[in-house]
């Protein structure tokens, strides 16, 4: 892109040739000049504002307040006197068709240099391509669409790789989320079965001890049975032997009695002859 300063020498030579009928207004505009070509932008916009007290309608003054204001970066104040710097010379150009366009196509080249540093790049372009065929700075504008034209496409390829690239990242990151989902899931089933499994180990654990003690109830209840039944055991072999006793004692006195009837009764008793006849007898 063509540096505004080459733009603001050759008005500036331009200001020096004007013949101004208005006394004082020379001085300014000579301090603002030598404090702009001296790096001092502040200065040098004071001087040319002091000079436009006098001339408020003049556009060369509104076109170098402009030109200061850019290079202060004090981008707003610059696109509004480019602004004023074009409208003047239209108006001027009008009343006047003789009058050369120079300052008006300055001012709308500048105007495009100052919407590009302000970002606006498709503003700068339509501002470059008001500048028509016939101006002297037609090539420098022309220069300018296309270079602008280039940061467009670059500017709309970064934005779409931009897109992409955030697309990119974005699914990568559903991506990763659905993963960790799905680990949680599978960890809370995990989960879930080893609570289910731990109540079925702790269920089967009660039913064992509850059989165990059941098992120790019942061995317990044994003992006891059998503490009973060997103290029963004994009584039982007492009753057995008197019971014995009593049948003993039983027999003797009947075998006393049959003793008694041989006495009482001496040869009742005696085997008879044997005969076919069945034995009786008399007890």
């Amino acid at each position: 892109m063509k540096s505004i300063n080459i733009l603001i020498l050759v008005f500036i030579s331009l200001i020096l040739n004007h013949n101004f009928a208005y006394a004082g207004s020379s001085s300014s505009v000579k301090k603002g000049i030598e404090a702009y070509q001296q790096g001092k932008y502040e200065d040098s916009m004071k001087n040319f504002i002091d000079a436009q007290l006098e001339r408020p309608e003049l556009p060369e003054l509104y076109y170098n307040i402009g030109s200061a204001a850019y290079k202060k970066q004090d981008y707003e104040s610059a696109l509004s006197n480019f602004t004023k710097a074009k409208e003047s010379a239209e108006k001027e150009n009008k009343d006047d068709t003789t009058k050369d366009n120079g300052l008006r196509d300055k001012s709308i080249f500048n105007l495009g240099n100052t919407k590009y540093r302000m970002g606006d790049l498709e503003g700068a372009v339509k501002e470059f391509e008001q500048i028509p065929k016939t101006s002297q700075i037609y090539n420098e504008a022309k220069e300018n669409i296309d270079f602008v034209k280039k940061k467009i496409e670059e500017q709309k390829k970064q934005e779409q790789d931009k897109k992409d690239q955030d697309k990119k990242d974005q699914d990568k990151k559903d991506n990763q989320e659905n993963k960790d989902n799905q680990n949680q899931d599978s960890q809370d089933k995990k989960d879930n079965k080893d609570k289910e499994q731990q109540k079925k180990d702790k269920d089967k654990q009660e039913q064992n001890k509850s059989k165990q003690d059941e098992q120790e109830q019942q061995q317990k209840q044994d003992k006891e049975n059998q503490a009973q039944s060997g103290e029963q055991q004994p009584q039982d072999a007492k009753k057995q032997e008197a019971q014995t006793a009593d049948k003993k004692d039983e027999n003797q006195q009947s075998r006393q009695h049959l003793l008694n009837r041989l006495e009482d009764k001496p040869g009742s008793a005696m085997m008879p002859a044997y005969s076919e006849q069945p034995v009786l007898k008399d007890w």
